[in-house]
Parts: C-alpha cells; sequence; structure tokens
C-alpha cells in the first residue's frame, strides 16, 4: 500500500515541485497552505509523513509540529521541516531536540536529499510508483454511482442536450484522421473561439476553447466525477464521500461547500480538485485513437470559477506524457526517422511555451538546430519514451516540422531573454447568466442588511500588485513601440541586412511570445501583449521583404511619426479611477465611488474587475431601492461574463441576495467565490454562519 504525505507549503512554485516529484515516487502527497487546515487534515486522515514548512499563514510550522507531537496518532510521525528564513545549525538541533524532527533542510530544496531522507525513513516499506497506479486503477474500475453527486448527473445531461447543438456543424471529421493533440494545434494557430464535441460510442466530451487555449471541459462519463477523483487522490474517504452527497441532496449545497463544513477537504484543496477534474477530463482525450469531432464555432463556454491552466503547447505535452506509450508512439513516428526534425519558421509557434523542466528544456535546445535526423534527434539522451513524446508533442504543436532536408533558414540562435513575468489566466467575454427571477419588493419588506465596507473586503483576487505593475509596464512599453519605425522597433540599422533583422526579430518574439503571458486574468495585458507581439511581427514581415522595405523606407522619409494610440493611457487612467473609487469606498461616499467605477468601466469595458465594483457601489448606493439593486445585479453578471474570476463579483451578489432572503441563491454564490479564491474569508465566513442556522434549524425541527 501506498504511503500518505502531508506536504505544507504556502510557496506555490515550491509545493507543486515537491508534489510532483514525491507522486512520481509513488506517495500520495496531501498539500496544504496553513497551518491551520494542516492540523485539521492530519486529525482527519492517515498521514504516513508530514513534510512541514516553517514560515506559513495562521499558525507556523514549530506551532504545528508541537500540536501534532500532542495528539496520540502524532507522537511517532516522521517530521521533516524546512525553512528558507530560519537557516542554519543552531535551528536544527533546536527543532530535533524540541519536536524530534528526523531532519531540518534549508532551502533552496535538494530533492535528491528529500528523497534520500524519505528512503531511510520507511525502507523496505518504501512505495512503489507502480503500486500506487495500482490503487487508483483500482478505485476507477468501480461503478461510479456511489461517487456521482446530483451536479455530476447534471453535467451528464447538459452534454447530452448540448451535443445537440452540434447536428448542424460545417466542421467535423474523424481522431483517425486527425488526432486530439492535433485538433488542439490547429485551434490555436486560427486563435479560434467555439466548442469542440468528441464523441466515441455513447462518450461524449465538449471542449471549449477560447482565443485559441483549451479553457473548460464537459464530460458525460460519471466515472469522471469530483467526488471519485478526491477518492482516488486520497483527499477523502469512500464514507466521506457518500456522506456528503447526502448532505448535498438535502440542503441543495455543492459537494466542495460540504465536505468544507465536515472538515474533510480545505478550500485550497477543493479548488485543486475541481482544476484537477477538469485535466483528467481533458487528458482522457487524449487516449482515444479513434472517434469523431464536431466544431461549432459558436459555442460558448460556461463563465467557470475554474478553469484549465497551461498553455495549448504545454497541455499537448503533459497529455501525450500520460497517455501515448513507446509502442504508439513509435507508430506515429518511426516511419520519419530519415527526416529532418527543423524548427517551426514562424515564432508565433516555434517559441510556445511547453512547460519542460530544465533537462527538457536543454534536450530541445539541441534538436531545434535543424540539423538532426529524427533517428539522431532520438540518441541524444534522456530515455526512450520521454524523448519520443518531447518529439512527438513538438510536431503536434507545429513547434517543429519533418522535412527531407535540415534547415538552411537557420539563423545563429539567439541569448535567452529574461523571462516575462506571467499572470493568472484570462478568460474573455462570455455570455451573460441567466436572469434571476425578479425581486419584487423583497428589499422593501426586509429594509436591507448591514453590509460591509471596502475596508473589511479588500481587493479582488483577479489581479495583484504584480500583474497590475505588468499591465503598467506591458502599456508603456507598447505606448514606445508604437511611436518608434520598424528599425527601431527591432533594434537594427536601417542597412541592415535580412540576417540581421530575423535574428532580432527571433530575439524579441521569444521573449514577447503571447504564451509568456497566457496566464493573464486581464483582457488589457492579453490584448497589450498580443499587440506587442504583432508590432514586432510587422517590423520583420516589411523590413525582409524588400519590394515592402523600399516602399516603406520612401514612405518613412516623408512621413510623420505614427500618434500614439489613446488605448493606452485609457487603461492608465481607468486603474487611477479605480483607485479612487476604492477611496471613496472606504470613506463611504458611494456616489462619488460609483461616478469613479462608472468611468473606468467605460475606458476599459472588457474589466469585470471595474464592473464588479461598479455593481457594488450602485447597491450601496441605496440598497432599499429595487432600481439600484437591478442595476447593481445587472453589472455583476456582467462582471462574471467578462471575467469568471473575480471572486467579489460572487460575493457582492451573495450580499445582495441574502438583503434580498434569496438564501439558497445567496448560498450559491458564496460557494462560487471560495471555488475562484479560498482565501475569500467572507465567502467562508458567510457560509459557516448559513450552515449554523440550518443546523439550528434542523435541531428545533426534530425536538
Amino acid at each position: 500500500m501506498s504511503k500518505t504525505i502531508l506536504l505544507v507549503e504556502d510557496d506555490k512554485s515550491v509545493q507543486k515541485m515537491l508534489q510532483e516529484t514525491l507522486e512520481q515516487e509513488g506517495f500520495h502527497v496531501i498539500s496544504e497552505k496553513d497551518g491551520d487546515w494542516a492540523l485539521r487534515t492530519f486529525e482527519s486522515k492517515e498521514i504516513d509523513f508530514v513534510l512541514l514548512d516553517i514560515l506559513i499563514p495562521v499558525m507556523n510550522g514549530f506551532q504545528v509540529a508541537e500540536r501534532i507531537r500532542k495528539l496520540p496518532q502524532g507522537r511517532d510521525v516522521p517530521i521533516l521541516m524546512i525553512s528558507g528564513i530560519y537557516r542554519g545549525v543552531n535551528h536544527r538541533i533546536d527543532a530535533k531536540r524540541k519536536y524530534d524532527v528526523i531532519d531540518y533542510l534549508d532551502k533552496p530544496l535538494k530533492m535528491e536529499r528529500v528523497i534520500e531522507i524519505l528512503q531511510e525513513c520507511f525502507g523496505a516499506e518504501y512505495p512503489s510508483p507502480v503500486a500506487k497506479k495500482a490503487e487508483r486503477e483500482a478505485i476507477d474500475k468501480k461503478a461510479p454511482e456511489p461517487y456521482a453527486s446530483p451536479d455530476s448527473h447534471q453535467e451528464t445531461e447538459d452534454v447530452e442536450k448540448g451535443s445537440r447543438e452540434f447536428r448542424k456543424a460545417s466542421r467535423r471529421g474523424t481522431l483517425r484522421s486527425v488526432s486530439f493533440p492535433e485538433l488542439l494545434s490547429q485551434f490555436y494557430a486560427e486563435k479560434a473561439d467555439g466548442a469542440l464535441l468528441l464523441k466515441k460510442g455513447k462518450l461524449k466530451k465538449i471542449v471549449y476553447v477560447k482565443n485559441g487555449y483549451p479553457v473548460f471541459i464537459k464530460s458525460n462519463l460519471l466515472n469522471e466525477c469530483l467526488g471519485k477523483i478526491m477518492v482516488r487522490e486520497r483527499m477523502i474517504t469512500e464514507q466521506e464521500c457518500e456522506e456528503s452527497i447526502e448532505s448535498m441532496k438535502e440542503t441543495k449545497r455543492q459537494q466542495g461547500t460540504v465536505l468544507i463544513d465536515m472538515g474533510c477537504i480545505s478550500p485550497h484543496n477543493l479548488q485543486y480538485a475541481l482544476e484537477l477534474q477538469l485535466q483528467v477530463k481533458l487528458f482522457d482525450l487524449f487516449s482515444w485513437d479513434d472517434g469523431e469531432y464536431q466544431y461549432n464555432p459558436k459555442g460558448s463556454a460556461p463563465p467557470a470559477t475554474v478553469s484549465l491552466e497551461g498553455t495549448t503547447a504545454a497541455l499537448i505535452y503533459e497529455g501525450i506524457r500520460q497517455k501515448y506509450k513507446l509502442e504508439r508512439l513509435k507508430r506515429i513516428l518511426d516511419d520519419s526517422l530519415d527526416d529532418f526534425v527543423v524548427p517551426s519558421p514562424d515564432p508565433l509557434f516555434r517559441f510556445q511555451d511547453m512547460d519542460l523542466d530544465p533537462e527538457e528544456e536543454g534536450y530541445v535546445s539541441r534538436l531545434m538546430k535543424g540539423d538532426l535526423r529524427l533517428r539522431e534527434v532520438l540518441d541524444l539522451g534522456i530515455d526512450k519514451e520521454t524523448v519520443y513524446r518531447i518529439v512527438y508533442s513538438l510536431k503536434c504543436a507545429g513547434m517543429v516540422k519533418f522535412q527531407k532536408e535540415p534547415d538552411a533558414s537557420s539563423c545563429d540562435e539567439e541569448q535567452e531573454p529574461p523571462p516575462v513575468p506571467p499572470a493568472p489566466p484570462s478568460k474573455p467575454k462570455e455570455e451573460k447568466k441567466p436572469t434571476p427571477p425578479p425581486i419584487q419588493g423583497r428589499l422593501s419588506e426586509s429594509g436591507g442588511i448591514p453590509v460591509p465596507t471596502l475596508s473589511d473586503l479588500g481587493r479582488s483576487t483577479a489581479l495583484s500588485p504584480e500583474e497590475r505593475n505588468i499591465r503598467e509596464q506591458l502599456a508603456h512599453q507598447v505606448a514606445e513601440t508604437r511611436k518608434k519605425d520598424y528599425f527601431e522597433i527591432l533594434g537594427v540599422s536601417k542597412n541592415a541586412s535580412r540576417a540581421e533583422i530575423k535574428k532580432a526579430y527571433f530575439s524579441l518574439a521569444k521573449q514577447f511570445h503571447p504564451d509568456r503571458l497566457y496566464a493573464s486574468a486581464s483582457a488589457e495585458i492579453r490584448n497589450l501583449a498580443e499587440e506587442l507581439f504583432n508590432l514586432i511581427s510587422a517590423a520583420h514581415d516589411v523590413l525582409s521583404d524588400d519590394p515592402q522595405r523600399q516602399q516603406y523606407e520612401e514612405n518613412l522619409s516623408s512621413a510623420e511619426k505614427r500618434d500614439v494610440s489613446s488605448e493606452v493611457s485609457k487603461i492608465l487612467s481607468a486603474e487611477g479611477l479605480f483607485q479612487k473609487g476604492e477611496m471613496a469606498l472606504r470613506k463611504r461616499d458611494y456616489d462619488k465611488a460609483e461616478k469613479y467605477f462608472q468611468e473606468a468601466a467605460r475606458l476599459c469595458p472588457e474589466e469585470g474587475e471595474f464592473h464588479a465594483y461598479l455593481g457594488w457601489a450602485k447597491f450601496q448606493s441605496n440598497p432599499k431601492s429595487e432600481e439600484c439593486v437591478r442595476a447593481a445585479r445587472d453589472e455583476l453578471n456582467q462582471a462574471i461574463s467578462l471575467n469568471p474570476k473575480v471572486d467579489k463579483a460572487y460575493l457582492f451578489l451573495g450580499y445582495i441576495y441574502k438583503a434580498m432572503e434569496y438564501r439558497e441563491m445567496a448560498e450559491h454564490e458564496f460557494e462560487k467565490a471560495i471555488q475562484v479564491n479560498p482565501d475569500c474569508t467572507e465567502a467562508l465566513r458567510e457560509l459557516r454562519l448559513i450552515n449554523q442556522r440550518r443546523k439550528r434549524k434542523k435541531g428545533l425541527l426534530s425536538r
């Protein structure tokens, strides 16, 4: 039987690295980011090992270790402490003496040492990835019904109903002629928006794409229900799953919220489970070597609180890594062994982000020189199966192609540019949610409710301060680039050769490829990044074509410099107005706040966060007015349509429905808020209050 590690780490990148490494070793890993939920999880789960960071929220690692040692099941459990702050011999000696930890490691961690400690700890009981896989497969083979919630059954019905909308689809085919990863690449190339229906027998899935990226997926396969995935990952037990489903049926709440109330899962692990469920649904499609597809360009993704993360190329590689075995890859690639593997001449494809580790990056850099045949590429190092997967992923994503001759047009490799900081995923505009029931005097009956001020609520998680800085930097960069001529954009002289132009272009294209900012939550960031890339590409296209270059130089000598578009100044002005609106809300000057937010939304109508706060200001200005409430609700629904990741939009709607005494609707909005942002303490507090009232009412009725 595999072992379970409780990983307590609040740094997402470190947590991800540790979790992936430990799971590859064969461990089940339950990750928590704060001390409170770490203790709850330890008390409710069977934990075999604790990997504990010191500097974590709520209570630090020393306090967590002390509390664990006081529990009966925690007296002998192995604890490994890690820290990037409390370093040195004295801390190590003190931790071993006070908390009986098996070791105390400084960050950055050497994973070889972590694995060595685990091997020493478990000895002959060290888990096996094969055994772990067998355990998961045993759960997968079980009938889905005990795990399937009412929401899972509803999704099955939605997929069956939605599949009928594809009957008149003009674009269709089979997965024998075009594989699923190749389909994803086609949509990326087209920057497509729409919905893709895939069918194999009775199995049906709908993949939604936005701007060429897969963002959401629905499935009629009950085996992919949330409950089964959480049980398989040992996040909850089968008994907890069944109990949560019974409570769902009784209370009409969502399964995740029920499990949080039961103390079975933290808000952060609920978000992780929902994201994992989307990945399971998507990656299963990579195992389909047969089936049919139909594409509807008018299909739109539902406003979802969670979405598929990663670029198209990264999802293609992960799907192939999980589902393509060596034998299948050999059947596909071995006919091309004598072909040269050459990089795509188009930087849009060549420089996609495939989320490789450093060793894989080095391997790809070598084969991207375009001077090796496929059989030579396969002998460059790394194990055979990994090599086949990488090469096939590169080909499916359009990053390389196979041809009979080496790459004659390859320019000298440019130096790696500094990475552009990523931001969270942006979700383009969606259709509005169905209109809720009319209010019809409910507010006048209840007289409204006290609602918190902005100082209590804080800023939305839609954009972090770092991401706002990225938006401002990009805006300035686009503004400066628009002022330049094409030679200045590429940073070359006016007598630069075609080779010099190409080299400059490739260097800039790699640095400012849209994939590097794919994860942006803001429409403005996404649009600015794409515009910058397009300006660089336009400069290359004109200057590398002799007739166009000659005409451009003639126009340049007689024309004035281009005016800078007002779009950039609009973005910066809107942000300033938003900040003034925040200050007005803190002072409870709701009329002034509404005016600021109204102007910010006018300048940047695609920014969901601006509409969310505009709706909140409208409601606060007169919470007893049905007209104001309707207007506020419309703005909040618009915010969700533009960006389903604005947690405050759901929170504000929840407060409004609570004021209207639509308690069930309020509860659903609070549930969505914590799915978007597990740290939304206001929504968690409201859900706890609702659950307490429900329990009191049930207790009174049972007397």
